[in-house]
């Protein structure tokens, strides 16, 4: 029987910021689950659980070699509630704050879908590759049975 690998959906990579990644080039966001209206310290909030690659630079995105957060918390309304639908898939987008449209209100942070060609074959890329490492490693790992 052929080893099915997977990961446990687990909390450990902190919360995401999107201001700290305000400026990156591209953002893969691998949603792993979503909870509706999750209990925090500051009253319910929808949560989605993702893990989250970065490409803050151009530099990073040539060489293949983002910043990896498994297991990342978001929480930004507008923003977890458009990964309510994508449990199991990924996306592709940046990140980027829209003007308040209420008198007093905060901006919103909103996802962009990343429409460069380029950027996109070169994530594309990255994803293969990573998931060709684990299935070499998976293939190497000793049979028990």
């Amino acid at each position: 029987m052929p080893l099915n690998l997977k990961d446990i959906p687990t909390a450990n990579g902190g919360w995401f910021k999107p201001k700290e990644a305000a400026d990156a080039v591209a953002i893969l966001i691998e949603v792993k689950d979503f909870e509706r209206q999750r209990p925090t310290p500051n009253g319910p909030k929808d949560s989605a659980l993702c893990d989250v690659t970065t490409f803050k630079t151009a530099e990073q995105l040539d060489r293949l070699a983002p910043e990896v957060s498994k297991g990342q918390r978001i929480e930004q309304t507008v923003l977890a509630r458009d990964l309510a639908t994508l449990v199991g898939d990924a996306v592709l987008v940046t990140v980027t704050q829209v003007p308040a449209t209420k008198p007093g209100a905060h901006p919103a942070w909103v996802w962009k879908q990343v429409s460069d060609i380029g950027v996109r074959n070169k994530v594309i890329a990255y994803a293969e590759q990573r998931d060709a490492a684990v299935d070499a490693a998976v293939a190497a790992a000793p049979s028990f049975d």
